[in-house]
């Protein structure tokens, strides 16, 4: 045998060695976290699988953050309330350098675009992805309506047309016409954006709230208007609502467009989608509501390695057909293949996509309020929720309520 044959043999061996090697250590590993709830929690898993299936060189394991504490993972869903606390830490490695680095751009997020708070920096490059995008929207009872004589095919959306369709629904003998979930989140940070206002402003280089204008006065005072009437019923912070309306305790409803998919299953009736109500006697209404939802990010001081495999996640994330199957499953807003909401990836057979889409448009003389992480933060909402309580519990006026949440947020800050 030939030096040459020889030395090609030699060759061929340490490549077969090396690739021996490589498939006896499996493929690279990384960790995703979630607090996603079981429906959601089972989507992302039948993704991960998806993932793992088709790739030989990398794989996801799912973790549920909330049952053990102790784990390090590369990648991390989190809530939009948590958001700006994660970025105060230092945790988190931009995710659009996570994907430069792999090979794989994002496209930076344009001034019209709907995105979470936080998720962008200031020159719109994406820090983290906004996979569980949502905006509130008005569900109606359609057997409801239909026994009262309102169309159900038209949804009320003026503040002033819902209230007459509850008076109707009230004489008729519903003991729960309207319900909200997340109530300051709709009443206040929503019907502000409506109005192109946004609830907060700039105080130095940070920000205060600035929920006590003119506009959210009247809408809390009309809230509390119809709590008084047995209108409006309230049932804490969270998603009970939800849960009231899917129960047919209630015949409408103000909730995230996300909820969509559990009222197909659970109601026992044909619910109809409408965007949220505004005031029609003001000028430049409506415009847009606001995005919201969990977002994925990257931890920071992790290997090269361990970006890679994240970055060709996010990738196999983004493609179209897993974008299709996750709006369809979560009920949340889709992303293109670059990780920007538009209105092309919305799946227009489902009516809560449809509708929320239309309302997260701009129309040519509208400007979009900008997100912030403060009034989302667990402290913020906290305050905020409680001076309404006070309100629904007719203990105080409106104006009183949100002057207190503004003087109260503003100590906590200080």
């Amino acid at each position: 045998m030939s030096v040459l044959s020889r030395m090609c043999g030699a060759v061929m061996a340490a490549v077969c060695a090396a690739g021996m090697a490589q498939a006896a250590q499996g493929p690279h590993v990384v960790t995703l976290s979630h607090t996603f709830e079981p429906p959601r929690a089972s989507a992302l898993a039948a993704l991960v699988a998806r993932f793992n299936a088709a790739s030989e060189k990398d794989h996801i394991a799912l973790h549920d953050a909330a049952g053990d504490a102790t784990q390090a993972p590369t990648l991390m869903v989190v809530q939009s309330g948590e958001v700006a606390a994660l970025q105060r830490a230092r945790r988190i490695r931009p995710l659009h350098q996570v994907m430069a680095q792999a090979g794989f751009a994002l496209s930076r997020a344009p001034g019209s675009a709907a995105y979470a708070a936080g998720t962008v920096d200031a020159r719109g490059r994406p820090l983290g992805l906004p996979i569980g995008l949502h905006t509130p929207l008005l569900f109606v009872n359609r057997q409801a309506f239909r026994e009262v004589g309102l169309d159900p095919e038209r949804p009320p959306h003026t503040w002033h047309s819902l209230q007459d369709a509850l008076g109707k629904l009230a004489e008729a003998g519903y003991a729960c016409p309207y319900t909200v979930a997340r109530p300051s989140w709709v009443m206040l940070d929503n019907v502000s954006a409506r109005h192109h206002l946004a609830v907060t402003e700039p105080a130095g280089r940070a920000e205060r709230l600035s929920v006590n204008g003119m506009l959210q006065i009247r809408h809390v005072a009309l809230m509390a208007s119809w709590v008084r009437a047995r209108y409006l019923h309230l049932f804490g912070r969270g998603v009970e609502a939800e849960q009231r309306f899917a129960r047919g305790e209630c015949a409408v409803l103000a909730a995230s467009s996300a909820s969509w998919p559990q009222f197909v299953q659970a109601a026992g009736f044909e619910v109809g989608v409408g965007e949220l109500p505004y005031y029609d006697d003001l000028p430049g209404a409506p415009g847009p509501t606001l995005a919201d939802g969990a977002s994925l990010w990257a931890a920071s001081g992790k290997s090269r390695n361990d970006y890679r495999t994240a970055a060709r996640f996010v990738r196999f994330l983004l493609e179209p057909e897993n974008q299709l199957y996750w709006q369809r499953t979560t009920g949340f807003l889709p992303l293109n293949s670059r990780g920007v909401f538009v209105r092309d990836t919305v799946d227009m057979t489902q009516p809560n996509l449809r509708v929320a889409s239309q309302q997260l448009q701009l129309g040519p003389k509208m400007r979009r309020v900008t997100a912030s992480t403060l009034p989302n933060s667990l402290a913020v909402r906290t305050i905020v929720e409680d001076e309404l309580d006070r309100v629904w519990a007719d203990i105080q006026p409106a104006k009183q309520a949100l002057d207190n949440a503004v003087e109260r947020v503003g100590a906590v800050r200080e």
